[in-house]
């Protein structure tokens, strides 16, 4: 049993659900029908496990602390009810790397709705839902392009992960987490 509790110290947690940030704007009706944090962190999830198929879901607190895990904090909900009608929908989500509760890497992922032929016919949390996704495929080719993990390997055995010893000091003589900085244009930013 020791050597299933070690393996799991190793595996890439997921926290599912994402947590919304300290008074992120998002109108209560979204925040009360759309469960767009359940959404994010089951659709971050679901396309890391993909790329992971050992990765675990991280829902207790205590559990993001432990071994390598993927934060999300949303930061931001766009929309309004009233489907494509009300105007463009938007998810802006942060996600930090973790390594026994230090952060490692960060990256926040922005996504919009696009339209198309159904647009109008799609109501809000449905809207919500596809960005959610598209999130979850931007989160884990960040992740992959940081551990260098070939699009049909298995999981590295030892995933390359940035130390706080790696990484340069702040100012304030405190060690920052790396930024990553996406491989192409699109929808992704860089925070430090």
């Amino acid at each position: 049993m020791s050597c299933s509790l070690t393996a799991q110290a190793d595996t890439l947690r997921v926290q599912v659900p994402a947590q919304y940030a300290d008074n992120a704007p998002v109108m209560d009706r979204i925040r009360d029908e759309c469960a767009v944090e359940e959404m994010v962190g089951n659709y971050v999830f679901r396309h890391v496990s993909r790329k992971y198929p050992d990765a675990l879901q991280a829902s207790d607190p205590a559990e993001l602390n432990k071994g390598r895990v993927l934060k999300l904090t949303i930061l931001s909900v766009q929309g309004v009810g009233g489907g494509g009608w009300s105007g463009a929908k938007a998810i802006l989500v942060h996600g930090d790397l973790m390594q026994d509760g230090q952060v490692v890497r960060t990256a926040v992922q922005r996504d919009h709705s696009r339209g198309g032929m159904l647009g109008g016919m799609r109501g809000t949390c449905s809207i919500l839902e596809i960005v959610a996704e598209s999130l979850g495929k931007q989160f884990t080719a960040w992740l992959v392009r940081m551990d260098g993990v070939q699009p049909s390997a298995t999981p590295l055995a030892a995933p390359a992960v940035v130390t706080p010893a790696d990484m340069p000091a702040a100012a304030s003589g405190a060690p920052q987490a790396q930024a990553e900085t996406p491989a192409s244009g699109g929808n992704v930013q860089s925070a430090p």
